[in-house]
Parts: C-alpha cells; structure tokens; sequence
C-alpha cells in the first residue's frame, strides 16, 4: 500500500510538472509578448520616476530559470541618458509565479552604462537618479524588490562629469557578482542604508581627471548601512597598490575611511598632461594612506579630508634642473632658488596646483640639459579638514639636503607658513625662504635665523627628520 501511495504522489507531480512545462511552451510558441512592451515601459517609467523606453525585443526565457530578456534598454530624463543597457535578464522565482506574485531570482546587466552628473544647480545625482529611483522602485513593486539571490553585470560603464568640466571620473570593463541581496526597513526608506549582500567588483580600467587605474579587483559587502570593500587590488602610476576601503552610510553624510599602499609607482605618471614637457621627479616612489572623507559629493569630500599620507624614494631624477648646481654659490643667491627647488618636495599629487606655485616664473631658473639627482626623499604630511601640515618633508640631493615645514591649505588655495631651507649635517638652517599667500600669487620673506651663536653651543635646529645628510 506504501507503494502504491508513492507511485500516486510522483505520477501527480509528474503531471504538474509535465503541465507546467506545456504551459510554458504554449506560451512561448503562442503569446507575442511584445505587444506588452508599451505597458512594460509605461509601468517601469512609473516605478523609477524616469522615462524607460525597450529599443529592442521582449522575449520569455523558460529555463534556467523562467523569466524575461528585454533588449536595448534606455531609462532617460528628458532627452539625457541615465542608463543604457545591452541586454537584461530577469529570473523569477518559480513558486511565487503560481501563486500570482512576483519574485526576482536574478538580474543580469549585459553591457550597461551609467551616466552621473552634477550640475550647478540640480541636487547630486546619488540621490536624483540612483536613490531616489530605487525607493520609488520598492514603493510601486511591495515585496518584489525585497529580496534577490543575485545581481551580476557585465562590460559595464560608469561615467561620472562633475560642475567644473576637469573634474570627471570613468569606469569601464566593469563586472560585478554580488548574492543574498536583501532589503530591510520600509519601502521609502533610504536603499543604499539598508541593503546587505556579499560579492565581487572587478574594472578593466578607471580614470579620474588624469590619473589612470587598471586591473581593479576588490571583494565587497554591505550590512546595515556599512560598505566594505576588501582587499582592493589595483594597477596605478605605474605601480602596484593594495588597501581596503569603508564607507558608512548610517549618518545623513556619508562617512568614508581609505587605507591603501602603492609600491613602485612613478611620479611622473602623476603628471601625464598635456603640454608638460616633463615630469618634475622621474624613478620610483612608495605610496602610504589613512584617510577619513565625508561628502555627498567629491568637492564636500576634498574639503573634510583628514588623516595621513606620505611617499617615500631614493635615486630619483630632475630632468633638466640641478639642484645642486643652483646651490653651490654662496650669499643671497642661495637663498633664492630655494622655493623652486622646494617645489620638488611638492611634485606628487595632490600638490599639483600647490607646486605650480613654489615654482613660478620668479623661480624658474634652471640648468638647461643636465639632469640633478635625489638621493632620498621623504614627503609625510597629517591633514585635517583638507589642510597638510608637513610632518616630515625633505630630500637630499648628491650634496645638499633640503627640508620643508609649515601647512598648505587646499581648499583655500593657500600657502600658510610654507619655509624651504637648507640645513647642514645636524639639521640647522643656513638659507630659508618662507612662503605664505594664494598659489597663484604667493608672497616670500627670508627665513629669520637666531643671532649667530659661539662655537661648540650648537644651534636651533630646523630639521630633524628621517632624511640623512649627503655623503
């Protein structure tokens, strides 16, 4: 008899399963789905709050597993392209399709592009067109979008255009796998602080403004409104990096922490632009980092910059310029170029701006066709709110070594008590220039010594860092 009863239970699911693979097949032999295209567009452009418009076919997928794939999807404001996609698959769940609701199982983005832009007027796009549209997505579809086993994408783009036209940041050959995506909370709750999953991020290639990235690779989750992006791996001015990345989203600012080292990189990829002959430090230099940022956009995070940074090298180049040439006359003329050859200490980012202003016109005597040398070179700052204060800033060339001291303010654009001096082997000062005012008009005074003192009772001591005297 318990036999009988278990033939009778396989031979009816068989004829449910046998029924619902007819149904199926009727369906898609039978329906045009695409004469539901305009409904589909219409109640998308509904949930998202922007314009969604299917360029290419509908189509059922049956297995694995059953859902759709829409074609050359466009979601637009006006006539400007929010989002662009190739190809999307959406999977649904099958036991919720018989009970007549809707269940994502996956999402699969085939070469989507991501269009952010900040105008002057206009609120971040963080929350017009990424936010925003998701919270609306959740209110109109309760429940659908509360849970999905994956989201992947492939070939992506993100294209990023600030106010001012320098400020852009792109990403392409973006894929991305990530699993278990839930959603607690309300459904006009904030998404992004309410979101967990685990997964991977992988890009081809980024830029922001000059500077380049490859082969980024880093492991992501989310939980509670904390982002973690661990380890980050990458390929950038010409060295190798490797570092981790926290973004908490609890707070109404988001709060970001980037810890990140950058062995073998090279400075004059730092300053691959056009019109620049040449790069003011050419070899190899290590890169260290411990920064906090918060900011709903790149220009509040620049402003609330604070932690430390500090780049190390040895036997790097000056190509056209010797430092050393400069400083063997004696008297006043060594004091004056030392703002110029200050500049050098300045020659990593994010100084650009900053040593443009150390080595102006007034400064710009060089010793054409030879090429100097730093034998070490040390560059450590703590910054706080956006404003460097040098810890320990110095460099030695074959004879001579240099130190820096004081604090450059960047969001005011402003050097504040910036002195260049010359210091002899137990870290006195014997030139010094000091520096203070806007980059682009920075005023000098001498460096003021103490009276001369009598032999053998040493001196005030202008240097003390870990940058050795020559040889």
């Amino acid at each position: 008899m318990e036999s009988k009863g278990r033939k009778r239970w396989l031979l009816t699911i068989g004829g449910i399963v046998a029924a619902l693979a007819l149904a199926v097949l009727a369906v898609i032999l039978l329906v045009d789905v695409n004469r539901y295209k305009p409904r589909l567009e219409a109640a998308a452009s509904k949930a998202l709050g922007l314009e969604v418009r299917i360029l290419g076919d509908l189509k059922i997928a049956y297995f694995p597993p059953p859902g759709l794939t829409l074609a050359y999807v466009r979601v637009v404001r006006g006539e400007e392209d929010v989002l662009r996609v190739e190809k999307i698959r959406v999977g649904l769940k099958i036991l919720p399709l018989l009970r007549g609701r809707i269940r994502f199982r996956e999402l699969r983005f085939n070469q989507p592009a991501i269009f952010i832009r900040r105008t002057s007027t206009g609120p971040f796009d963080y929350e017009r067109y990424l936010s925003r549209p998701l919270r609306n997505a959740r209110a109109a579809l309760p429940e659908t979008l509360d849970g999905i086993d994956a989201i992947s994408v492939a070939g992506g783009k993100i294209s990023y255009a600030g106010k001012d036209p320098a400020i852009r940041a792109d990403v392409e050959g973006l894929d991305l796998a990530i699993r278990d995506v839930a959603f607690q909370g309300e459904s006009g709750d904030e998404p992004f602080r309410n979101v967990s999953f685990t997964g991977t991020v992988k890009a081809a290639r980024m830029t922001i403004g000059n500077a380049e990235v490859s082969g980024f690779s880093c492991g992501i989750s989310a939980k509670n409104g904390n982002y973690e992006f661990d380890p980050v791996t990458l390929l950038a001015f010409g060295g190798k990096g490797e570092g981790s990345i926290w973004a908490y989203m609890t707070e109404a600012v988001p709060l970001v922490q980037v810890r990140y080292s950058l062995s073998g990189s090279r400075p004059e990829s730092f300053f691959a632009s056009p019109g620049r002959d040449h790069a003011p430090l050419e070899g190899t230099v290590d890169l260290s980092a411990n920064l906090f940022l918060k900011g709903e956009n790149p220009e509040a995070m620049a402003a609330t910059l604070t932690g430390d940074l500090s780049w190390k090298g040895s036997d790097l180049s000056i190509p056209g310029f010797d430092p050393d040439a400069l400083l063997s006359d004696s008297g006043e003329r060594k004091e004056s170029p030392l703002p110029r050859i200050g500049a050098l200490l300045l020659s990593l980012p994010p100084f650009a701006e900053a040593a443009g202003g150390l080595s102006s016109p007034d400064h710009a005597t060089e010793t054409a066709g030879v090429n100097g040398l730093v034998r070490t070179f040390v560059s450590i700052w703590s910054v706080e709110n956006g404003v460097y204060a040098a810890k320990d800033v110095a460099l030695a060339t074959t004879r001579h070594r240099l130190a820096l001291t004081g604090r450059i303010d960047m969001p005011a654009g402003r050097f504040d008590g910036i002195t260049v001096a010359l210091v002899d082997d137990k870290g006195c000062a014997l030139a010094g220039r000091t520096v203070e005012g806007p980059f682009q008009n920075p005023g000098e005074t001498p460096l003021v010594r103490p009276t001369e003192v009598a032999p053998g009772e040493g001196c005030e001591v202008f240097y003390e860092g870990s940058v050795p005297p020559p040889e």
